[in-house]
């Protein structure tokens, strides 16, 4: 009996580790004011509020090149004291993500 009441309490464990399927939902993303696309970086400073654009970067599948800089690839690259803010960083459909390189110090709020 002692079993049978752990196995059921595994189970049910289990069960409520199941694939979340309301995506957004449960890691509580915002909903973004509109979505743009762009094919390349830029460099930005001084502070930057992108008032919760999704910004989705189609670049070329495969641009992590360990020869270049980093921020060559990089979505947004922010000169120090820059801040970035109230942005959603999309992926492109084909799996590019964007991402953020800090040329020194700079403040993201906001950012998902």
């Amino acid at each position: 009996m002692k079993m049978l009441n752990i196995l059921i309490l595994i189970i049910s464990f289990i069960s409520s580790l199941a694939i979340n399927q309301d995506g957004a939902k449960f890691c509580n993303f915002p909903k973004p004011s509109s979505t743009n696309y762009t094919n390349t970086g830029k460099v930005i400073s001084g502070y930057n509020d992108f008032k919760m654009q999704r910004i989705i970067l189609q670049g070329s599948p495969g641009t992590c090149n360990p020869k270049i800089p980093k921020q060559w690839n990089s979505l947004f690259t922010v000169k120090d004291g820059g801040t970035v803010a109230n942005l959603i960083l999309g992926v492109a459909p084909d799996g590019t993500s964007a991402d953020i390189s800090c040329m020194g110090s700079c403040t993201l709020k906001n950012v998902w």
